[in-house]
């Protein structure tokens, strides 16, 4: 959902392990998490607080290695690399999952376990996780809105990126539900615009928005630089209470903007737990355990995880408000 597009540095982290061990001494699987990025607070987070503080609770490495800016061939390129190496279990989230595929293909050929999240159209994983059915959260956001707009007026969505899958999965979902049940709200002429996973990049284009659209009411993002970026534009256009926003976010980034009154809420699960799924997942195929409906892979909103195809779907999604945001830490 997340990332950005701003050079970051690589941050250390530990444990890691930068060179697998050889074949003849492996007890452990070698396993390596790919994010989308590195150096930005949700993957931040996504690391510390769920691959590394796996890799802690289960005493085995985790080589934790993305991209320093949201870039699809630099991310495969990584992968590649991985691949090459004596690894047992590939997890990642990918900027363009198109781009993936074949990789991915590549490293299941060579017998490594590949799990991911957000690419829920992939072919070439053993398994997808996603922390809840993609229709659902894009029906809940636009409940969501719908609510705040008194179900009438125009609208847009807004994705990090038109390759983006969950994205797209989202922002669709939001428009079936919006057609099936508020009549009398209509999405504008334009449907669809980008904000780059950049929360400037929003700000300005929801500038724009409302200047080509004055009775645009409602913005509907995907990615976590959506909302906050069109409340900037709402509160420095004095337009708060007449024009809302909502798309998933970070707790820490949209804080002032809830309690301001700015935004009335927006939607998250925790990527932290989806990480440590991911890996428990891993974990049970590569000791042989059976993969099937109603599993639980030991985190709390999988404990009974529904399985369609290769697609793992659990009850994860978050409603963040005013009342409950600082309950968060990221």
């Amino acid at each position: 959902a997340c990332g950005s597009n701003a050079p970051a540095q690589e941050s250390p982290a530990a444990p890691a392990q930068e060179e697998p061990a050889a074949p003849a001494e492996k007890d452990k699987p070698v396993i390596a998490f790919v994010p989308k990025v590195i150096g930005q607070a949700w993957w931040d987070y996504v690391r510390d607080g769920g691959v590394m503080k796996w890799a802690e609770e289960n005493g085995i490495d985790v080589i934790y290695k993305g991209p320093t800016e949201v870039d699809a061939a630099a991310q495969v390129q990584i992968m590649t690399d991985l691949v090459a190496q004596d690894i047992d279990i590939l997890c990642f989230s990918p900027n363009d999952p198109d781009a993936c595929e074949n990789i991915c293909k590549e490293a299941r050929e060579k017998g490594i376990i590949v799990i991911a999240t957000e690419a829920s159209g992939m072919k070439n994983v053993d398994y997808d996780v996603e922390a809840f059915d993609e229709k659902g959260l894009g029906g809940f956001m636009m409940d969501q809105l719908a609510a705040q707009m008194g179900e009438e007026g125009e609208y847009i969505t807004m994705v990090g990126s038109m390759t983006s899958e969950s994205h797209m999965n989202w922002a669709d979902a939001a428009v079936a539900r919006q057609e099936e049940a508020y009549p009398n709200m209509t999405l504008v002429a334009d449907k669809r615009v980008t904000s780059d996973l950049d929360a400037e990049v929003a700000y300005q284009k929801t500038k724009e928005l409302l200047k080509k659209y004055p009775n645009l009411k409602g913005i509907l993002g995907t990615s976590s630089f959506d909302a906050p970026g069109a409340a900037r534009a709402i509160a420095e256009l004095g337009l708060q209470g007449k024009v809302f926003a909502i798309s998933v976010a970070l707790p820490s980034e949209v804080r002032d903007y809830l309690k301001d009154g700015v935004l009335q809420s927006v939607a998250l699960w925790d990527p932290a737990l989806a990480a440590k799924a991911m890996l428990n997942l891993a974990m049970k195929m590569y000791n042989g355990e059976e993969v099937k409906s109603g599993m639980d892979l030991g985190v709390e909103g999988y404990n009974n995880v529904v399985i369609d195809g290769t697609v793992i779907m659990g009850q994860g999604w978050l409603a963040i408000t005013k009342d409950n945001v600082d309950s968060f830490t990221f």
